[in-house]
């Protein structure tokens, strides 16, 4: 399979994730991923971000809100301070740009092969798979170890078979936006007479309490991504 730009790195996660499953319960195993995922973010973030400069421009802005805080005079006489604050502004954000999208590869990426990962399993074998198909198109996802994905036209000359080589709930053609992160289950031919199959594939669970939504491997992993993101930020005083 042709990897897209985010999917780089999973062979690694792939591998890294599978020594840690060993002697790990998968929540853990999950919660560990994003501790790890977030100070390589932070980290990476510190180290292409002008750290100095903006510190400088943030004690800038704060002696700025100072004097906007205290003023006491009219509109037009406060009018410069207030254009340098927002210069400040936009010249921050222009200082982080560049450090921030370097930062977020990492996440986007753990973020997307855990998607393709953990979200749905292959059904058992007393477990049945509706395939959604637009008519008069028909499919089945006959058993097997990986299972095939049998597709067909009602009274008509198509018919299609392929072998289903991940757990992904849905298969289109393949689009320019898949050289960013690619189908792992593999894709429709393009000369097939339909755009898209829909699989209702049944949902891996990790925490075996709560409504649905909350109990697949996002409620841990953007949780602990979250709290250990801001608790290094904080710990290595990155600006």
């Amino acid at each position: 399979m042709n990897l897209g730009l985010f999917d780089l790195p999973a062979p690694f996660f792939g591998w890294i994730d599978a020594q840690l499953t060993r002697v790990l319960p998968l929540p853990l195993s999950l919660a560990l991923w994003a501790v790890g995922a977030a100070i390589l973010s932070m980290e990476l973030y510190r180290l292409t971000s002008p750290q100095a400069r903006l510190g400088a421009v943030k004690d800038e802005v704060q002696r700025l809100q100072q004097n906007l805080n205290t003023f006491d005079g009219p509109f037009e006489q406060a009018w410069p301070l207030l254009s340098r604050l927002l210069k400040l502004s936009f010249k921050r954000v222009g200082m982080v740009t560049p450090a921030t999208l370097l930062s977020a590869y990492p996440v986007i990426a753990l973020l997307l092969w855990m998607n393709n990962t953990y979200s749905h399993r292959f059904p058992g074998d007393d477990e049945v798979v509706v395939v959604e198909v637009a008519p008069p198109f028909a499919g089945q996802l006959q058993s097997g170890s990986p299972p095939h994905l049998r597709l067909w036209q009602e009274g008509g000359e198509f018919e299609w078979e392929q072998v289903l080589m991940a757990p992904i709930p849905e298969l289109q053609k393949r689009g320019w936006w898949h050289s960013l992160s690619a189908n792992p289950a593999g894709y429709l031919p393009a000369s097939a007479p339909l755009d898209s199959v829909a699989l209702a594939l049944p949902r891996r669970e990790f925490i075996h309490a709560g409504p649905d939504w909350l109990r697949g491997w996002q409620s841990i992993v953007i949780v602990v991504l979250l709290i250990a993101a801001l608790s290094y930020k904080t710990w290595r005083k990155i600006q």
